[in-house]
Protein backbone atom coordinates (compact mmCIF):
# COMPACT_ATOMS: atom_id res chain seq x y z
CA UNK A 1 0.00 0.00 0.00
CA UNK A 2 1.56 3.29 -1.16
CA UNK A 3 0.88 6.36 0.98
CA UNK A 4 0.75 9.93 -0.32
CA UNK A 5 4.03 10.58 1.50
CA UNK A 6 5.73 7.95 -0.63
CA UNK A 7 5.98 5.45 2.19
CA UNK A 8 5.04 1.86 1.40
CA UNK A 9 3.22 -0.35 3.87
CA UNK A 10 2.80 -4.10 3.56
CA UNK A 11 0.12 -6.23 5.16
CA UNK A 12 -1.39 -9.67 4.80
CA UNK A 13 -4.93 -8.30 5.19
CA UNK A 14 -6.28 -4.90 4.15
CA UNK A 15 -9.80 -3.79 5.04
CA UNK A 16 -10.78 -0.69 3.05
CA UNK A 17 -13.46 1.53 4.60
CA UNK A 18 -13.14 4.34 2.06
CA UNK A 19 -16.06 5.09 -0.26
CA UNK A 20 -16.16 2.09 -2.58
CA UNK A 21 -16.49 4.00 -5.86
CA UNK A 22 -13.63 6.31 -4.85
CA UNK A 23 -11.48 3.37 -3.77
CA UNK A 24 -11.88 1.47 -7.03
CA UNK A 25 -11.24 4.56 -9.16
CA UNK A 26 -8.46 6.20 -7.15
CA UNK A 27 -6.78 3.66 -4.86
CA UNK A 28 -6.76 0.55 -7.06
CA UNK A 29 -5.47 -0.17 -10.57
CA UNK A 30 -7.83 0.73 -13.45
CA UNK A 31 -10.45 -1.93 -14.09
CA UNK A 32 -13.82 -2.54 -15.71
CA UNK A 33 -15.30 -2.81 -12.20
CA UNK A 34 -14.16 0.74 -11.43
CA UNK A 35 -15.77 2.09 -14.60
CA UNK A 36 -18.97 0.15 -13.91
CA UNK A 37 -19.26 1.48 -10.35
CA UNK A 38 -18.98 5.06 -11.60
CA UNK A 39 -22.08 4.63 -13.74
CA UNK A 40 -24.27 3.12 -11.01
CA UNK A 41 -27.07 5.11 -9.37
CA UNK A 42 -26.02 6.92 -6.22
CA UNK A 43 -28.03 7.70 -3.11
CA UNK A 44 -29.02 11.20 -2.05
CA UNK A 45 -26.79 13.74 -0.35
CA UNK A 46 -27.53 16.29 2.35
CA UNK A 47 -27.12 19.85 3.47
CA UNK A 48 -26.16 19.47 7.12
CA UNK A 49 -26.07 22.25 9.70
CA UNK A 50 -24.17 22.07 12.98
CA UNK A 51 -25.35 24.78 15.35
CA UNK A 52 -24.05 25.86 18.74
CA UNK A 53 -26.77 27.67 20.73
CA UNK A 54 -26.45 30.02 23.69
CA UNK A 55 -29.48 28.50 25.45
CA UNK A 56 -31.48 25.29 25.66
CA UNK A 57 -34.69 24.54 23.79
CA UNK A 58 -36.78 21.95 25.65
CA UNK A 59 -39.24 21.94 22.74
CA UNK A 60 -36.78 19.68 20.91
CA UNK A 61 -36.03 16.13 22.02
CA UNK A 62 -32.94 14.11 21.13
CA UNK A 63 -34.43 12.99 17.81
CA UNK A 64 -36.88 15.08 15.78
CA UNK A 65 -38.23 14.38 12.28
CA UNK A 66 -40.03 17.05 10.26
CA UNK A 67 -41.83 15.72 7.18
CA UNK A 68 -42.99 17.77 4.22
CA UNK A 69 -46.70 17.90 3.42
CA UNK A 70 -46.09 17.26 -0.29
CA UNK A 71 -43.91 14.19 0.13
CA UNK A 72 -44.17 13.09 -3.53
CA UNK A 73 -42.88 16.45 -4.77
CA UNK A 74 -40.20 16.31 -2.11
CA UNK A 75 -38.95 12.90 -3.24
CA UNK A 76 -39.05 13.90 -6.91
CA UNK A 77 -36.98 17.00 -6.22
CA UNK A 78 -34.31 14.94 -4.47
CA UNK A 79 -34.12 11.77 -6.56
CA UNK A 80 -35.29 12.90 -10.00
CA UNK A 81 -34.14 16.53 -10.18
CA UNK A 82 -31.14 16.24 -7.79
CA UNK A 83 -32.21 19.40 -6.04
CA UNK A 84 -33.69 20.78 -2.82
CA UNK A 85 -37.50 20.47 -2.37
CA UNK A 86 -39.56 23.63 -1.98
CA UNK A 87 -40.61 22.30 1.43
CA UNK A 88 -37.81 20.01 2.58
CA UNK A 89 -38.14 17.16 5.04
CA UNK A 90 -35.34 17.09 7.59
CA UNK A 91 -34.02 15.46 10.75
CA UNK A 92 -32.93 17.38 13.85
CA UNK A 93 -30.66 15.77 16.43
CA UNK A 94 -29.90 17.40 19.79
CA UNK A 95 -26.89 15.43 21.09
CA UNK A 96 -26.78 17.43 24.34
CA UNK A 97 -30.05 15.71 25.35
CA UNK A 98 -28.20 12.40 25.60
CA UNK A 99 -24.67 13.60 26.33
CA UNK A 100 -24.56 16.76 28.51
CA UNK A 101 -20.88 17.21 27.63
CA UNK A 102 -21.90 17.97 24.03
CA UNK A 103 -22.74 21.56 25.07
CA UNK A 104 -21.82 23.95 27.90
CA UNK A 105 -24.26 24.12 30.84
CA UNK A 106 -27.50 25.85 29.85
CA UNK A 107 -26.74 25.53 26.13
CA UNK A 108 -27.64 23.17 23.29
CA UNK A 109 -25.96 21.78 20.20
CA UNK A 110 -28.07 20.88 17.17
CA UNK A 111 -27.37 18.82 14.06
CA UNK A 112 -29.73 19.21 11.10
CA UNK A 113 -29.73 16.77 8.18
CA UNK A 114 -31.67 18.03 5.17
CA UNK A 115 -31.69 15.55 2.24
CA UNK A 116 -30.90 16.93 -1.21
CA UNK A 117 -29.82 15.51 -4.54
CA UNK A 118 -26.25 14.41 -5.15
CA UNK A 119 -23.73 16.14 -7.38
CA UNK A 120 -24.07 15.52 -11.07
CA UNK A 121 -20.84 13.95 -12.27
CA UNK A 122 -19.82 15.86 -15.39
CA UNK A 123 -19.23 18.70 -14.92
CA UNK A 124 -19.28 18.59 -11.12
CA UNK A 125 -22.18 20.45 -9.62
CA UNK A 126 -24.50 20.24 -12.61
CA UNK A 127 -28.10 20.46 -11.50
CA UNK A 128 -31.13 19.08 -13.26
CA UNK A 129 -30.96 16.27 -15.79
CA UNK A 130 -33.67 17.97 -17.81
CA UNK A 131 -31.78 21.29 -17.87
CA UNK A 132 -28.02 20.82 -18.47
CA UNK A 133 -27.41 24.56 -18.17
CA UNK A 134 -28.81 24.73 -14.65
CA UNK A 135 -25.89 24.72 -12.20
CA UNK A 136 -26.34 23.79 -8.55
CA UNK A 137 -25.69 26.98 -6.60
CA UNK A 138 -24.94 25.59 -3.15
CA UNK A 139 -24.74 29.00 -1.49
CA UNK A 140 -28.32 29.72 -2.52
CA UNK A 141 -29.51 26.21 -1.70
CA UNK A 142 -27.89 26.35 1.75
CA UNK A 143 -29.53 29.70 2.43
CA UNK A 144 -32.92 28.38 1.31
CA UNK A 145 -32.53 25.21 3.38
CA UNK A 146 -31.53 27.18 6.49
CA UNK A 147 -34.54 29.50 6.15
CA UNK A 148 -36.93 26.57 5.61
CA UNK A 149 -35.58 24.60 8.58
CA UNK A 150 -35.71 27.51 11.02
CA UNK A 151 -39.21 28.49 9.89
CA UNK A 152 -40.55 24.93 10.06
CA UNK A 153 -39.07 24.28 13.51
CA UNK A 154 -40.58 27.50 14.84
CA UNK A 155 -43.98 26.85 13.24
CA UNK A 156 -44.28 23.29 14.49
CA UNK A 157 -42.61 23.50 17.90
CA UNK A 158 -42.50 27.20 18.78
CA UNK A 159 -38.71 27.09 19.20
CA UNK A 160 -37.21 30.34 17.88
CA UNK A 161 -33.60 29.28 17.57
CA UNK A 162 -32.35 31.56 14.78
CA UNK A 163 -31.31 34.40 17.12
CA UNK A 164 -29.49 32.02 19.46
CA UNK A 165 -27.08 30.45 16.96
CA UNK A 166 -23.59 31.53 17.99
CA UNK A 167 -21.62 29.18 15.73
CA UNK A 168 -22.47 27.34 12.53
CA UNK A 169 -20.75 24.70 10.42
CA UNK A 170 -22.22 23.45 7.15
CA UNK A 171 -21.69 20.42 4.93
CA UNK A 172 -23.00 20.26 1.35
CA UNK A 173 -22.68 17.59 -1.36
CA UNK A 174 -19.56 19.41 -2.54
CA UNK A 175 -17.88 19.28 0.88
CA UNK A 176 -18.98 15.66 1.44
CA UNK A 177 -17.04 14.87 -1.73
CA UNK A 178 -13.91 16.91 -1.04
CA UNK A 179 -13.60 16.18 2.69
CA UNK A 180 -14.65 12.51 2.73
CA UNK A 181 -14.10 11.41 -0.90
CA UNK A 182 -17.75 10.43 -1.26
CA UNK A 183 -18.54 9.85 -4.92
CA UNK A 184 -20.97 12.54 -6.16
CA UNK A 185 -21.22 13.67 -2.53
CA UNK A 186 -23.71 10.86 -1.90
CA UNK A 187 -23.77 10.34 1.85
CA UNK A 188 -25.29 6.82 1.67
CA UNK A 189 -23.12 5.43 -1.10
CA UNK A 190 -24.77 3.51 -3.91
CA UNK A 191 -28.55 3.66 -4.01
CA UNK A 192 -30.85 0.74 -3.22
CA UNK A 193 -32.19 0.58 -6.78
CA UNK A 194 -32.87 -2.85 -8.30
CA UNK A 195 -29.41 -3.43 -9.77
CA UNK A 196 -27.69 -2.21 -6.61
CA UNK A 197 -29.12 -4.70 -4.10
CA UNK A 198 -28.81 -8.40 -3.23
CA UNK A 199 -26.41 -10.22 -5.55
CA UNK A 200 -25.95 -7.08 -7.68
CA UNK A 201 -24.35 -5.12 -4.82
CA UNK A 202 -20.53 -5.08 -4.82
CA UNK A 203 -18.92 -7.80 -2.75
CA UNK A 204 -17.11 -7.21 0.52
CA UNK A 205 -14.14 -9.13 -0.90
CA UNK A 206 -12.11 -8.14 -3.96
CA UNK A 207 -12.46 -10.66 -6.77
CA UNK A 208 -8.80 -10.61 -7.89
CA UNK A 209 -6.65 -9.03 -5.16
CA UNK A 210 -6.18 -11.56 -2.37
CA UNK A 211 -6.35 -10.16 1.14
CA UNK A 212 -8.34 -7.05 0.16
CA UNK A 213 -11.75 -6.59 1.79
CA UNK A 214 -14.31 -3.78 1.92
CA UNK A 215 -16.75 -2.38 4.43
CA UNK A 216 -19.17 0.53 4.18
CA UNK A 217 -22.42 1.70 2.66
CA UNK A 218 -21.75 0.71 -0.97
CA UNK A 219 -20.77 -2.90 -0.30
CA UNK A 220 -22.98 -5.90 0.41
CA UNK A 221 -25.58 -5.97 1.92
CA UNK A 222 -26.39 -2.24 1.74
CA UNK A 223 -26.52 1.21 3.27
CA UNK A 224 -27.74 2.43 6.66
CA UNK A 225 -26.03 1.98 10.02
CA UNK A 226 -27.58 -1.40 11.01
CA UNK A 227 -27.02 -2.86 7.53
CA UNK A 228 -23.45 -1.54 7.35
CA UNK A 229 -22.74 -3.15 10.74
CA UNK A 230 -24.13 -6.42 9.37
CA UNK A 231 -21.82 -6.03 6.39
CA UNK A 232 -18.81 -5.46 8.63
CA UNK A 233 -19.67 -8.70 10.42
CA UNK A 234 -19.69 -10.50 7.06
CA UNK A 235 -16.28 -9.03 6.24
CA UNK A 236 -14.89 -10.00 9.65
CA UNK A 237 -16.07 -13.58 9.19
CA UNK A 238 -14.52 -13.70 5.71
CA UNK A 239 -11.17 -12.52 7.07
CA UNK A 240 -11.23 -15.04 9.92
CA UNK A 241 -12.24 -17.86 7.58
CA UNK A 242 -9.49 -17.04 5.07
CA UNK A 243 -6.95 -16.93 7.91
CA UNK A 244 -8.15 -20.26 9.28
CA UNK A 245 -9.33 -18.74 12.56
CA UNK A 246 -12.54 -19.50 14.46
CA UNK A 247 -15.38 -16.98 14.63
CA UNK A 248 -15.65 -15.93 18.31
CA UNK A 249 -19.33 -14.97 18.02
CA UNK A 250 -20.29 -18.13 16.14
CA UNK A 251 -22.05 -21.19 17.49
CA UNK A 252 -18.92 -22.09 19.40
CA UNK A 253 -19.46 -19.15 21.79
CA UNK A 254 -19.54 -20.42 25.34
CA UNK A 255 -22.64 -20.45 27.50
CA UNK A 256 -20.82 -18.25 29.96
CA UNK A 257 -20.35 -15.51 27.33
CA UNK A 258 -24.02 -15.65 26.35
CA UNK A 259 -25.05 -15.42 29.98
CA UNK A 260 -22.77 -12.40 30.44
CA UNK A 261 -24.60 -10.62 27.63
CA UNK A 262 -27.99 -11.42 29.19
CA UNK A 263 -26.86 -10.02 32.52
CA UNK A 264 -25.30 -6.91 30.98
CA UNK A 265 -26.63 -3.38 30.78
CA UNK A 266 -30.35 -2.77 30.58
CA UNK A 267 -29.97 -1.27 27.11
CA UNK A 268 -28.38 -4.51 25.83
CA UNK A 269 -31.21 -6.75 27.03
CA UNK A 270 -33.93 -8.02 24.72
CA UNK A 271 -37.34 -6.92 25.96
CA UNK A 272 -40.22 -9.13 24.89
CA UNK A 273 -43.52 -7.35 24.41
CA UNK A 274 -46.80 -8.42 22.82
CA UNK A 275 -46.82 -7.92 19.08
CA UNK A 276 -50.38 -6.54 19.28
CA UNK A 277 -51.83 -4.25 21.94
CA UNK A 278 -55.42 -4.59 23.18
CA UNK A 279 -56.38 -1.72 20.85
CA UNK A 280 -55.10 -3.64 17.82
CA UNK A 281 -56.97 -6.78 18.93
CA UNK A 282 -60.28 -4.88 19.32
CA UNK A 283 -59.84 -3.22 15.91
CA UNK A 284 -59.17 -6.58 14.23
CA UNK A 285 -62.20 -8.21 15.90
CA UNK A 286 -64.47 -5.33 14.82
CA UNK A 287 -63.21 -5.63 11.26
CA UNK A 288 -63.88 -9.39 11.25
CA UNK A 289 -67.41 -8.88 12.61
CA UNK A 290 -68.14 -6.26 9.92
CA UNK A 291 -66.88 -8.58 7.19
CA UNK A 292 -69.00 -11.43 8.62
CA UNK A 293 -72.18 -9.33 8.63
CA UNK A 294 -71.53 -8.21 5.08
CA UNK A 295 -71.08 -11.81 3.97
CA UNK A 296 -74.39 -12.85 5.63
CA UNK A 297 -76.29 -10.01 3.93
CA UNK A 298 -74.86 -10.90 0.54
CA UNK A 299 -75.61 -14.59 1.05
CA UNK A 300 -79.29 -13.96 1.90
CA UNK A 301 -79.87 -11.54 -0.96
CA UNK A 302 -81.41 -13.13 -4.13
CA UNK A 303 -79.09 -13.10 -7.16
CA UNK A 304 -79.55 -9.95 -9.18
CA UNK A 305 -79.09 -11.83 -12.45
CA UNK A 306 -82.18 -14.02 -11.84
CA UNK A 307 -84.35 -10.91 -11.45
CA UNK A 308 -83.19 -9.59 -14.80
CA UNK A 309 -83.82 -12.88 -16.51
CA UNK A 310 -87.35 -13.04 -15.00
CA UNK A 311 -88.22 -9.55 -16.23
CA UNK A 312 -86.96 -10.33 -19.70
CA UNK A 313 -88.93 -13.53 -19.82
CA UNK A 314 -92.18 -11.83 -18.73
CA UNK A 315 -91.70 -8.99 -21.23
CA UNK A 316 -91.01 -11.44 -24.00
CA UNK A 317 -94.07 -13.50 -23.03
CA UNK A 318 -96.40 -10.48 -23.33
CA UNK A 319 -95.25 -9.81 -26.90
CA UNK A 320 -95.82 -13.35 -28.08
CA UNK A 321 -98.98 -13.62 -30.27
CA UNK A 322 -101.70 -15.82 -28.79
Amino acid sequence: MLLSSGETLTADIIVCNADLVYAYNNLLPPSSQASSLSTRKASCSSISFYWALDRQFPELTAHNIFLADEYRESFDSIFKRQSLPDQPSFYVNVPSRVDPSAAPPGCDTIVVLCPVGHLMSTPEGRGLDIDPDNQQDWDKLVSRARTAVLKDVETRTGAQISKHIIKELVNTPATWKTAFNLDKGAILGLSHSFFNVLSFRPSTKHAKINGLYFVGASTHPGTGVPIVLAGSRITSEQVLHDCGLPVPWGQAASTKEKQAVKEGREIDKVHLRPLLSWLHVVAILMALVALGLQWVIIAKSPPRGNRIETRISESHWKNVPR
